[in-house]
């Protein structure tokens, strides 16, 4: 049996809301089936640089990435050719764009309440980022670049 080795890299955009955060999803199919921005490595192109372009092509957003999230890798099969994917996956903060600009390879690109996210997601290991993300977010406030005016000044005066 033949093996396809294939390696991608995506996104989890947020943005802060209020005292939350929201996720960006793209969504394809009907009924939707909810997953997070992610697309194959290019030729001479890092995983970062790859996951800023796939986030900004399938969601009509631009990301700046934060932190790597994780690795997840599985199989799966086409035709007789068995593949099996790697995607590194970012924590990225929203800078600019709308999601209406999507790209023709998704139906929908949608921001969502993180925990709404997380019920939407399709995939459980993605629904583990998210939860990696905000554990990330928990342990360094201001991450985002969105701590409030009192809480920067008090961050700067302690370094």
């Amino acid at each position: 049996m033949r093996i396809k080795y294939e390696v991608s890299a995506g996104g989890l955009v947020l943005r802060r809301r209020d005292s939350t955060y929201d996720a960006l999803l793209i969504g394809r199919g009907t009924p939707r089936l909810w997953t997070l921005p992610k697309g194959h490595v290019e030729a001479r192109e890092s995983n970062e640089q790859a996951a800023i372009r796939e986030v900004r092509e399938e969601t009509g957003c631009w990301g700046e990435l934060i932190v790597r999230l994780n690795e997840i890798a599985y199989w799966f099969y086409v035709g007789r050719a068995k593949h099996r994917k790697s995607v590194t996956f970012y924590l990225m903060s929203y800078l600019s764009g709308d999601p209406d600009n999507h790209d023709h390879e998704v139906d929908e690109a949608r921001w969502f309440d993180v925990a709404q996210a997380r019920k939407s997601l399709k995939y459980v290991n993605e629904k583990r980022l998210i939860d990696l993300a905000l554990d990330y977010l928990a342990a360094h406030p201001g991450a985002l670049g969105d701590l409030p005016a009192v809480e920067r000044v008090a961050e700067q005066k302690s370094s």
